[in-house]
């Protein structure tokens, strides 16, 4: 018997998250947050900082609290673990990424745990999670929200578990609000959304009584709040780190001063946008597939469920409106909700369609054998793609040839203009803890982008002769050093 028609789509898919993914992962180069966050867990791995107080670099933001600890301190472990080659905090992305996808498929078999048949295609919300532009976007350049969504998809998962499965409902509870827990603790109010999953599950459902809701919804925010509450009293340095992540970071946020947009509905058009390619593949298959309509005798339960779903991913997107700082990979988190409420729609219709596929039929031969050469393609390009550069190469370059001359930890001098170029200063913590430094201070290395003015340059500095595109380093001249 030819391969089945399960096991091709896991070909399949597995070929699609190699080439968009794991090929970008084994290249250099970062997204500016997230060589940010790399850098201070880097340098919580060297021991500079601590677990509630990290540090980024010795002239600006010495005490990090731009986003609460967890995913420093994890990453840190895995630099203390595996080294500080580039590819650990791509294997740190890997695990999280892999971890998420685990819990997807389990969601799946959860899902349709009646229904064996539709079970095998847990392929399919793997897919749609893995394609969603933004999805594969964000785990190419390590933002927080990669570690996040997790946590946060462990959580809903366990409340599914407890909520709509009735198993062990008060130890899956607090295991889900455990992991909101860490969801939160990894980037702040955003990772709290999946406390919303008892009250939707009574609105969708009706299956528990208004007590039981607010007892179980208790449960989800009070686990959390007694895990806070425990570590505040125990350290007042836990206090401290949070009374400045309230301050630098929160209030600013909502009061605007980190503004990306004027219009506050853009996250909506952004969620839209992002979920129209799924959106899209779902109803045309419906649309051909019409003919073919089966009665499902689980499509009244599976609603639930779609709304269920719908309902948290919601919780964790729409109320992004609040600030006016948006970005699109703040919907990450809440994506997989997306994706399995989407998925759980389309799954009877296409499994119909293709158990109507012969697998001896030379067509599903031949589709079978373009997946398994596109599976062996993509493995060939990501290994084509090792130690190469996915963005800022001649960036990388210049900072590599100027970190083999300036020692490691030194300050250096640098224009106002150059300070503010945030994947500058990020390379260089990473890579050499070089901070830059835009006072008047004098200091033995000044570095200027190429295309700003030699003007800016303070006397008593010379070029150092490095062949660089992007950046100029200069050294102090002999003379200015003795005097």
């Amino acid at each position: 018997m030819f391969l089945s028609r399960p096991v091709v789509f896991w070909i399949l898919t597995l070929a699609v998250i190699n080439m968009l993914i794991i090929s970008q992962l084994v290249q250099d180069g970062m997204f500016a947050d997230g060589m940010l966050y790399t850098a201070v867990s880097k340098n919580l791995a060297d021991g500079l900082g601590t677990f509630w107080n990290p540090h980024f670099s010795k002239t600006s933001m010495s005490f990090f609290h731009e986003q609460p600890p967890l995913y420093f301190g994890i990453l840190a472990v895995f630099f203390k673990v595996f080294g500080t080659s580039m590819y650990v905090e791509r294997l740190f992305v890997f695990v999280f990424f892999t971890t998420t996808l685990i819990y997807v498929y389990k969601f799946w078999k959860k899902l349709f745990i009646a229904n064996l048949e539709i079970g095998k295609h847990a392929w399919l919300p793997v897919l749609f999670y893995s394609t969603i532009p933004v999805c594969f976007w964000a785990y190419t350049n390590h933002v927080e929200e990669v570690v996040m969504c997790t946590f946060a998809l462990m959580a809903i998962y366990y409340a599914y578990v407890a909520l709509f499965l009735n198993q062990k409902v008060l130890f899956n509870l607090i295991l889900s609000a455990c992991f909101i827990f860490l969801a939160s603790l990894t980037k702040g109010v955003q990772g709290l959304f999946p406390i919303s999953c008892v009250a939707f599950y009574w609105i969708v459902t009706k299956n528990i009584s208004f007590k039981k809701t607010l007892m179980y919804s208790l449960i989800l925010i009070g686990v959390p709040a007694l895990i806070y509450s425990v570590l505040i009293l125990c350290n007042y340095n836990v206090y401290l780190s949070f009374e400045e992540y309230f301050i630098n970071r929160f209030v600013k946020t909502f009061n605007n001063v980190y503004a990306t947009t004027d219009n506050r509905f853009e996250i909506w058009f952004r969620l839209f946008t992002e979920l129209l390619p799924i959106i899209s593949i779902s109803v045309l298959i419906k649309f051909f597939a019409r003919k073919h309509k089966q009665q499902d005798e689980h499509a009244s339960e599976n609603k639930k469920k779609i709304w269920w779903l719908l309902a948290v991913g919601f919780s964790g997107s729409l109320p992004l409106i609040i600030t006016t700082e948006q970005r699109g990979f703040y919907l990450v988190t809440a994506l997989p909700c997306f994706a399995l409420a989407i998925s759980i729609w389309l799954a009877p219709t296409l499994i119909n369609l293709l158990n109507k596929v012969n697998n001896e039929k030379l067509v599903f031969k031949a589709f079978s054998y373009c997946v398994i050469i596109f599976l062996f393609i993509s493995i060939s390009y990501t290994v084509l793609q090792i130690g190469g550069f996915k963005r800022d190469k001649n960036l990388l370059n210049d900072i590599y040839a100027i970190g083999g001359v300036v020692p490691k930890g030194e300050i250096v001098g640098t224009s106002k203009k150059t300070w503010d170029e945030w994947d500058v200063q990020g390379y260089f913590i990473r890579y050499f803890y070089i901070s830059l430094d835009a006072t008047k201070n004098q200091h033995h290395y000044f570095i200027l982008q190429k295309n700003l003015p030699d003007s800016l340059v303070p006397s008593g500095y010379k070029l150092y002769p490095l062949k660089n595109t992007l950046l100029n380093l200069y050294a102090l001249s002999n003379t200015e050093k003795n005097n």
